[in-house]
């Protein structure tokens, strides 16, 4: 495996423990929060979507983010889509426009993109920023009384870094 193919399967599987998270939803779970003040699970999947588009708007200077919203906006308020279908329909589609860029970038020798020192830094902060919102996604589940199981976590966020055995 090549860094570039390593890097692009770190992203993959990233997104796979998101999507691992979407599935293990009901309708009903998606208005759990970690705090009493803190955002939905709805929430936190929608603002993914967004933030991959966002910044890799902002990386390929775009005028405005490529693909289709998860958020309604009204002038008070971001109301998130409660379709489960639909964002995990709309998370791989930005896992795919995140995923194709970089690898674009990678094979041009691009340095700087947009407010990136470099492509890769653009693809870190996307897992990193992933990784945060996973973690408040299961304390959620937590507080709601769906805590995944030790198990379930293994084979379907830690086993995703792991070789198999």
């Amino acid at each position: 495996m090549t860094p570039t193919d390593a890097l692009l399967d770190s992203w993959d599987r990233q997104c796979t423990i998101i999507s691992n998270l979407t599935c293990a939803l009901t309708p009903e779970l998606l208005d759990a929060k970690p705090s009493d003040d803190g955002w939905t699970i709805a929430f936190h999947l929608c603002h993914l979507h967004s933030t991959r588009r966002f910044w890799h708007m902002k990386a390929n200077g775009l005028e405005a983010p490529v693909g289709t919203p998860l958020f309604t906006v009204t002038e008070d308020e971001w109301i998130p889509s409660n379709d489960l279908g639909a964002i995990g329909e709309r998370l791989a589609e930005s896992q795919t426009l995140v995923r194709d860029w970089v690898r674009a970038k990678i094979a041009e020798n691009a340095q700087q993109c947009g407010n990136y020192d470099h492509p890769v830094l653009y693809l870190q902060h996307m897992i990193w920023h992933e990784g945060w919102h996973a973690g408040l996604i299961m304390l959620a589940l937590r507080r709601a009384g769906h805590e995944p199981t030790e198990e379930w976590e293994d084979a379907n966020v830690w086993d995703q870094w792991r070789l198999p055995g």
